[in-house]
């Protein structure tokens, strides 16, 4: 998602093509928003890939991700990779630590290069038919 990609940070290399888009309407019994699969996912990942080329994905925790590359396997990429621990990591379970339900454990944000400048070409951004599709699931 783009909102994860500009305000959470992102590793150094990364374009941000998201597998799924924010519902945004609030599911009381899961206790989180929904999710829209993106259905032009893997267009827009062939528009700068090729299916030969090395892919890691990563999504916060690495749930969206492992999604992505079973899509990405799907549609004959080869060499792909998911970042199991996602961008931020697992939270930590310790209540007398300061980080307690914090995602402070593992992650490439704990361990890796990353970086919140952003160069707009690595930012997928919505145009057109897609942003109006969004704009339709706003429940406002």
């Amino acid at each position: 998602m783009v909102e994860e990609y500009v305000f959470l940070g992102h590793a150094e290399a990364a374009v941000n093509i998201p597998v799924a888009f924010p519902k945004y309407q609030w599911h009381a019994d899961k206790r989180k928003y929904g999710f829209e699969i993106n259905p032009d996912f893997i267009d827009h990942v062939k528009e700068v890939f090729k299916p030969g080329d090395t892919i890691a994905a990563m999504c916060r925790s690495g749930g969206r991700s492992a999604f992505a590359i079973n899509m990405l396997a799907k549609a004959g990429f080869t060499n792909i990779y998911n970042i199991i621990d996602g961008f931020e990591g697992d939270t930590v379970n310790d209540p007398e630590s300061v980080y307690h339900g914090k995602r402070m454990k593992n992650g490439w944000k704990n361990s890796a290069p990353w970086s919140y400048d952003l160069d707009p070409a690595k930012v997928w951004i919505p145009t057109g038919e897609e942003l109006e599709k969004l704009r339709s699931t706003l429940d406002v």
